[in-house]
């Protein structure tokens, strides 16, 4: 066996990120009257200036996500402001690289080409082809940096970059791509461009990915194919978004080849900082150079930084910057959110969605579903019982304790209707039969851990699913029982089914009956690996998308909304408690809600609750 080569130096690069901006530059909350928590490129940007001073090399990259998910976003699309905001931030902070996310796709590949034109050098996209991505990304990019030595001397590393997006975008925004685009399988890109990178001189190579690790088995053209791009040699770091979760921590610590803790996947660095510039993610990587002259990380060490309220409001030379060019689309856009739609009867919140009582949720169901009641009117499938699926994406988490709606009765103003509806994905009809209900409940209910009978206090949540993957299906009445174990993986191995006692009406819905399910286009074509519609299954695609819907209904009075209406419950578990939390601010609609009763509270806006079973 071979030696290795002794050690000559060591050095360090810092290696900066962002991803999932989703056009947040000062953390203004678009859907209340208040800023949200300190997040924002704005209060990036001094951290960014800061974490460069301090290191003598660096980089700063971004994996995507960052043209879409905002009303103000909304407001410049359709000003067709060029630059791009976002884009002139990107130059204005000379970001070394950027790859894309699905998001970025929303408005449509002109729009994105014209966004990215300014810093098309910048733009990494390893798996995306055809025009016109090809004419404004590189397949690979690297990038030279002066490596201040342990022996004082200065020496330069070459740094490859590869970027994946998730290639299920060609699925999720078929609409608006027009067929005007292919995305490849991430390992098999990357396979294809580290002989180019090693060709090409990289001692290093960093793989920007839009997408997080997996617990499923790796899989061809898998949406977070993280933990695959990590266990492939030749990738050094891997720097992952999509998920809106924050690594290192303990968010992927079912996952296999993880370490939650040093921030590492099959044994390589590995960051995500978060979605809306809640954080900027500093990698301090250790390398050293060889006799042969060959870099080697050699360890490395994780911070997420976060901004403070200073840095998010005070001035700064980005936001001086940007900030008269955001102005005019900012005040059209509160003055946009604050139209009346309709009068609510009823107050509507959020807080208790975990737990499937949400009113958002059911008037929502029955938007979907009055549009694809009227899109297939006079069809063969018009007589087909409708039901509908819905997800929060208003239910906490790692967006923080303001990541609820709570709506009083009385007006209903546009902003409760986009913060409703936070994504104005068209509507599909998918044709479904019972046991492909029955599998899609299932996969959605990994949701919940397994719970055992006689003990208190036990966690609800298994943390493995977001709420946005947590689906309800309104229409039917059933039963979770949250002493069998959830499925695994992508199989349905499981002992014992979770979901129980499922009735359409008065009649248990049988494995061969056949339904319809309103649901977004992003699920019937396979977000969040909830339904495996075959095409000839979406037997209607609504022109209008559902934000535009929820507003039609209401302001037309066609829908009302209504106190929310539970569709499912859980089996009751002897002996048994569960704990969740929510904002405190739900200790004041307990009135409602009696198996359930407030614990501590945690900081940072949120409470325990207890669910007795």
């Amino acid at each position: 066996m071979t030696a290795a080569p002794p050690i000559i130096v060591s050095a360090t690069l810092r290696i900066l990120q962002t991803t999932d901006l989703h056009m947040s530059f000062d953390g203004y909350n678009y859907f209340g009257t208040q800023h949200a928590t300190p997040s924002g490129l704005f209060g990036l940007a001094p951290l960014i200036a800061q974490a460069r001073r301090a290191a003598s090399a660096s980089i700063l990259v971004d994996c995507g996500d960052f043209l879409h998910g905002t009303p103000l976003a909304d407001e410049i699309a359709q000003r067709d402001l060029q630059p791009h905001p976002i884009t002139a931030a990107f130059q204005m902070l000379d970001y070394d690289a950027i790859t894309l996310g699905n998001h970025d796709f929303e408005f449509g590949l002109p729009y994105l080409a014209a966004a990215l034109r300014p810093c098309a050098d910048r733009i990494v996209a390893s798996n995306l082809r055809r025009a016109p991505i090809e004419n404004l990304a590189n397949r690979w990019k690297i990038i030279t940096r002066d490596l201040m030595c342990s022996d004082g001397v200065s020496r330069p590393i070459r740094i490859g970059l590869l970027g994946f997006a998730p290639p299920q975008i060609t699925d999720w925004s078929a609409d608006k791509l027009d067929n005007a685009l292919e995305i490849d399988d991430a390992v098999s890109a990357a396979r294809t461009y580290l002989p180019q990178l090693q060709r090409a001189g990289a001692d290093l190579v960093i793989a920007l990915c839009h997408g997080g690790p997996s617990a499923d088995t790796p899989a061809y053209r898998s949406e977070n194919p993280a933990a695959a791009l990590a266990a492939l040699p030749g990738i050094d770091v891997v720097l992952m978004g999509h998920l809106h979760r924050s690594f290192p921590g303990p968010d992927f610590g079912q996952f296999p080849q993880v370490d939650t803790v040093s921030g590492t996947i099959h044994g390589k660095p590995a960051m995500m900082p978060g979605p809306h510039g809640e954080h900027l993610g500093q990698l301090d990587l250790t390398v050293v150079l060889d006799a042969q002259g060959r870099w080697h990380p050699a360890r490395h060490h994780i911070q997420l930084l976060r901004p403070s309220p200073a840095q998010v409001s005070g001035p700064g030379d980005l936001s001086a910057r940007l900030s008269p060019v955001i102005a005019p689309a900012h005040r059209a856009t509160v003055a946009r959110l604050s139209q009346t739609v309709c009068r609510s009867p009823v107050a509507m919140h959020s807080y208790f969605a975990t737990i499937g009582l949400d009113g958002t949720a059911d008037l929502l169901a029955r938007v979907q579903a009055d549009v694809v009641r009227t899109g297939l009117s006079g069809t063969d499938l018009a007589a087909l019982p409708i039901l509908s699926s819905t997800a929060s994406f208003a239910a906490g988490g790692h967006a923080g304790a303001q990541n609820f709606v709570d709506i009083p009765s009385g007006p209903l103003r546009l902003r409760d209707c986009t913060a409703i509806a936070p994504f104005d994905n068209r509507i599909c009809a998918v044709l479904r039969r019972g046991w492909q209900i029955r599998d899609w409940l299932e996969r959605s209910a990994t949701y919940f851990n397994r719970l055992v009978p006689h003990e208190t206090a036990q966690p609800l949540l298994s943390g493995r699913t977001a709420s946005y993957h947590f689906d309800t299906i309104h229409g039917l009445d059933y039963v979770i029982d949250l002493s069998a174990e959830p499925i695994v993986a992508d199989s349905m191995a499981q002992s014992a089914p979770r979901i129980r006692d499922i009735r359409l009406g008065q009649t248990p819905l049988n494995d061969d009956a056949l339904v319809i399910v309103a649901t977004s286009a992003y699920r019937a074509r396979g977000g969040g690996s909830l339904v495996r519609a075959d095409e000839s299954d979406i037997v209607y695609t609504s022109q209008i998308g559902l934000r535009g819907a929820l507003q039609d209904a209401l302001s037309s009075g066609r829908i009302t909304p209504r106190e929310a209406q539970p569709v499912w419950r859980f089996a009751p578990l002897a002996g048994a408690s569960a704990c969740f939390v929510s904002a405190s601010a739900a200790r004041d609609h307990l009135a409602g809600v009696p198996h359930v009763t407030a614990g501590d509270a945690l900081g940072d806006g949120f409470m325990q609750f207890h669910l007795r079973l």
